[in-house]
């Protein structure tokens, strides 16, 4: 099977987060294959997103899970600081856009401090 290079770029993203995941990544693919074409943009009639087709209640979906399983939280939390590492460029602007604004005071120096407790 051909795929265009968007599709390839998809394929192998899927590829990679399905193997740290441990789940099959011939069945993500399939899936996402099935749902969009691998197609990351795509936008079905009923207002269905991205490789997946998600959906509005898929999200609540995964937002009532995370209560009850930390592997769901977790992904979805580090989802989010990749999102927001995206959209500003910086881990430091994007961990205040993280926290509450009434916290922006200290909450980067926290931060920052565990980070060089990690290493």
């Amino acid at each position: 099977m051909y795929l265009n290079q968007e599709q390839q770029v998809n394929k192998e993203t899927i590829e990679k987060i399905a193997d740290i995941v441990g789940i099959d990544p011939k069945w993500a693919l399939a899936v996402s294959m099935t749902e969009s074409s691998l197609g990351l943009h795509r936008i079905s009639p009923t207002g269905a997103k991205g490789l997946f087709q998600m959906t509005s209640i898929a999200m609540k979906d995964l937002l009532l899970e995370m209560e009850n399983d930390n592997m769901v939280g977790t992904l979805c939390g580090i989802a989010f600081l990749w999102l927001l590492y995206k959209r500003h460029h910086s881990v430091e602007d994007a961990t205040l856009k993280y926290c509450d604004p009434n916290d922006r005071h200290f909450y980067w120096k926290r931060v920052e401090k565990f980070m060089e407790e990690f290493g």
